[in-house]
């Protein structure tokens, strides 16, 4: 039995209109932390597949990591450069504006439901 780690790709966070945006839930950062990751490994990926294609060369494990160890410090060292605090605040901005726009658009709708309902009486 294979556990897959279930992921927030794809959820929908609830936000609340009346909070202000920058206040964060430990599940938003869990997202934060996710996408902050994937894009490290994203940017490093040709360097991980060139570590990967010279370890598989080689048929005895030791020998591959001998061989192959300034490929894995490359890749290693590329991973390290982008998983930097300055890159974690960068998705946080980015989920800050996707939830000032997401609450934007429900004090709209909220705007637009109270209307109609004053309407209605």
């Amino acid at each position: 039995m294979s556990y897959q780690k279930k992921g927030f790709e794809g959820v929908e966070l609830p936000t609340n209109p009346n909070m202000p945006a920058w206040v964060l839930t430990p599940k938003e950062e869990q997202v934060i932390f996710e996408r902050w990751r994937k894009k490290a490994f994203a940017r490093c990926d040709h360097l991980i597949k060139a570590y990967v294609e010279c370890s598989n060369s080689y048929e005895n494990p030791l020998d591959a990591m001998k061989k192959c160890e300034a490929a894995n410090k490359r890749s290693l060292d590329c991973v390290a450069s982008y998983q930097k605090l300055e890159y974690l605040d960068e998705e946080r901005d980015i989920l800050i504006q996707e939830k000032r726009i997401k609450q934007k658009y429900l004090r709209q709708k909220m705007r637009e439901s109270q209307a109609a309902a004053a309407e209605s009486k």
